[in-house]
Formats: structure tokens, sequence, C-alpha cells
């Protein structure tokens, strides 16, 4: 899926419904951002996951 969007004098992306609704993201969920290879990656971070790691409050999935 691609869609174009736009980047605010302050930095902010909207992302487009159709995108966060394939991801199950919704207002007010945290994302996970990071630069893989020259690509912009943003992924759902789900709440509450935890590895047995105390220290590891989110995982991106």
């Amino acid at each position: 899926m691609k869609k174009i969007s736009y980047i605010t004098p302050g930095g902010q992306v909207t992302i487009p419904r159709s995108i966060m609704k394939s991801l199950g993201i919704d207002n007010g969920n945290n994302i996970l951002l990071r630069v893989e290879n020259g690509l912009l990656v943003l992924k759902k971070i789900e709440e509450g996951a935890n590895d047995n790691n105390k220290n590891t409050i989110c995982m991106a999935g």
C-alpha cells in the first residue's frame, strides 16, 4: 500500500486512515519509528508486552 502524506513545519506527519487501519493503530496509540536502509519504518507498539525482562514495558510487533 502506498500513500502520499505531508510533513508540517513542526515535523509532524499525518498517517492516512487506510494505513492506520491496516496496521491496527488508532488515535493515541504509541508507535516505534526507525530508519532502516534509508527507509522510515513505522511499527505499532503492543502495550504491556513482556519478554520476561523487567526493563521491557512494550514491544513493537
